[in-house]
This record gives C-alpha cells, sequence and structure tokens, in this order.
C-alpha cells in the first residue's frame, strides 16, 4: 500500500515530510513520490519515478516554501504522470491518496467515474490518460485509460471553486467525493487558498495524527513521527471520518460521507490482531516478514462483526474494514514496547522492510 504524511506547524515543511517519509516509505513503496505545500497562495508541487532520494536528486522539492504540506509514496513506479500528489483543473487543490478500488471494481463504480470524469477530459485537464495493455474499466472518449485518484483531485477541486475555497468548503468537498465514490482509502489534501490547513479523511484506510505545541503531524503509521518532535499526543483517525488539521489542533467533523459505513476497530478486534502478529514475527531475525508475508486481508476476517459489504459499490464477498490499520497499530504498540526491529529486504525486485519482534 502506498504511505503517506502532512504537516502543519511553525516550520518550513517540506524537510519535515521528506524525513517522514523517508521512515516509512520502503514499508511499502518507494517506486514513486511526490510532495505540495502551500505559500501565500500559492501550489508548490513536484513527484518523480522513484524514492525519497530521486525526488531531492530530481526536483527542488526540499527547499519548496511553506509550513504546510503532504507526501506521498507509491508501490507502482510506471509513469511519472501517475505518481500522487494530483491536481485539480487550476492547479490549486493536490490530493494523494492512499487506497484501492479493488474492493469496489463493480461495473456501476467505473460507469460513474467514467462519466463524471468526461467533462474534464473534455476541457483538457486529465493528465493522466494512458495506453493501457488490455481492456481498461476506466474508459475516456478517445479510448485510454486515466489514473482512478485523478477523479477525487478533480471533484475536490470542482466543489471548492462552486462553493467558495473555505475551510468548510474544503471539509464538504472531500465528504462529496467519499460519498460518490467510496472506496478503501484516505485521502490528504491542501489547497493553496487555505493557508495551514490540510483536509484529510479516511474510508477504511489507516492515517495517524500527532500533536504538539503548534505542529500537527499525519502519517499512515505513528512509526513516521520525528522522535524529537514534543508530540503530546497519538490517535488514529477513526473510519469514515473527516477531519482538517491546523498547527497544534485537530478538527473532526461531525458530519459523515453520504451511502457508507464502515466498521471501527474494537477492543477485541485490536487484540486478537496483536496477538497473531507477534506470533508471526516473535524471534524471527532470521526471518523477517514484509506486508506481503502476512496474511491479513485473507486470514482477518473474522475480526469483523459486521456484514463484509459496506456500501453500495462494494463487491458481494469482499470488503471495506480497517484492515490495515490494525496491521500498522499493532506495529505501532510493538515499537512502544521497544521490541519491534526492521530491515531493508527485497520483495519481486524492489525494496522493503521486514520486520520481527526480539
Amino acid at each position: 500500500m502506498c504511505n503517506i504524511a502532512g504537516y502543519s506547524g511553525n516550520r518550513r515543511a517540506a524537510p519535515i515530510l521528506i524525513e517522514m517519509l523517508r521512515r516509512e516509505q520502503f514499508m511499502d513503496g518507494g517506486l514513486s513520490t511526490g510532495i505540495a505545500t502551500i505559500h501565500e497562495g500559492k501550489l508548490y508541487s513536484a513527484k518523480v519515478l522513484g524514492d525519497v532520494d530521486e525526488l531531492l536528486r530530481s526536483t527542488d522539492a526540499l527547499h519548496f516554501p511553506g509550513n504546510c504540506g503532504i507526501i506521498h509514496s507509491r508501490p507502482a513506479g510506471n509513469l511519472r504522470s501517475h505518481a500522487h500528489p494530483f491536481l485539480d483543473e487550476d492547479e490549486c487543490c493536490a490530493v494523494v491518496l492512499n487506497g484501492t478500488m479493488r474492493g469496489v471494481g463493480v461495473p456501476e463504480f467505473y460507469e460513474k467515474s467514467n462519466r463524471m470524469i468526461r467533462p474534464f477530459y473534455e476541457r483538457g485537464c486529465v493528465r493522466t490518460a494512458y495506453l493501457p495493455k488490455k481492456e481498461p474499466k476506466r474508459i475516456l472518449p478517445d479510448g485510454r485509460s486515466y489514473h482512478a485518484s485523478e477523479i477525487y483531485a478533480l471533484l475536490m477541486g470542482e466543489q471548492m471553486k462552486k462553493n467558495g475555497c473555505t475551510e468548510e468548503s474544503a471539509a464538504c468537498a472531500l465528504r462529496y467525493v467519499f460519498s460518490e465514490f467510496p472506496a478503501d482509502i484516505v485521502v490528504l489534501s491542501v489547497h493553496a487558498a487555505i493557508p495551514d490547513t490540510i483536509t484529510f479523511g479516511t474510508v477504511s484506510r489507516p492515517v495517524c495524527v500527532g500533536i504538539a505545541p503548534e505542529e500537527t503531524y499525519l502519517a499512515t503509521t505513528a512509526l513516521a513521527f520525528p522522535e524529537d518532535a514534543g508530540i503530546e499526543t497519538v490517535l488514529p483517525l477513526p473510519t469514515c471520518t473527516i477531519a482538517q488539521a491546523t498547527p497544534g489542533k485537530l478538527n473532526i467533523s461531525g458530519k459523515k460521507p453520504r451511502g457508507v459505513r464502515v466498521e471501527n476497530i474494537s477492543h477485541r478486534a485490536a487484540k486478537i490482531a496483536y496477538e497473531r502478529l507477534e506470533r508471526i514475527l516473535s524471534g524471527q531475525k532470521n526471518d523477517p516478514k514484509s506486508i506481503y508475508d502476512i496474511p491479513v486481508y485473507r486470514e482477518w476476517r473474522d475480526l469483523w462483526s459486521e456484514p463484509l459489504v459496506d456500501c453500495q459499490y462494494c463487491k458481494e464477498g469482499d470488503m471495506l474494514k480497517p484492515t490495515a490499520s490494525l496491521f500498522y497499530e499493532a506495529l505501532w504498540s510493538f515499537h512502544k514496547e521497544g521490541r519491534l526491529r526492521g530491515v531493508l529486504g527485497e520483495y519481486k525486485g524492489r525494496r522493503i522492510v521486514k520486520f520481527w519482534l526480539d
């Protein structure tokens, strides 16, 4: 899965974002990387094929101005245009997304996506169009396909343009896109007209919040947070939740996306996931495990008490559940206990972190 991070505070965001992503990118990423910051009403963005080091070699990202921004690393990297962040039509709103559309891949989902992206295509602002190797489900009028995440950026920017570029309209825009296209995702976004604010939310994928005096950190896992940042509060964002981060503050919206409800992590589920992962990782220094060696999606279905189908597009027998969050929360618990160890290894020819427990 992709890894994401965000920062809003009283220091320049770019170096902090880069170091946070460096700490988590090879948990399952590193093949394409991108960043966006905002400063004095302007959006600064860059993306590359490759990891954080390639971003630093090929762009001026380290020196981007602004005390608020987002960053992303993806475990795929064929086209630079498919790296995150994605921008809206006016290039004022930047979005990074972690997740997958596989669980919602019913015909109705793609038919709606193809219909809603068409006006953007006709205005010439679909930037991820490409010729696929096989028959695509996401189809533009010219027969090319497009990246699934771009529709979220285009729709979010359009909604804000229509309703005014305010913190409230940003939260409403993200709620709108989650309601239109619910999937196993988490989204972080910034807009040039809204200083110091990250609008973010999750349907079912993990995002953790760290709050320090005058600073707020966001990441896929708290393992990415700087250890010397003076973070006083660490908490995972609940499922189906929209929130906004400003320096030292977190504002959680009371309004949920329409048409989707995802089970939260119960104490029972967290305890069982912790115990299962503990058995898998204990004493495995000579055979450490990556995220791909731990079949959480196949074998942890019994942890959920509610039906697997959670929204209008979820395929029968599939599920939108915060399983990845269980995995990362267990790793964070092991880290706090001083037991978690990791080493950089390989998976299918790419770098990946493998874990064990002392």
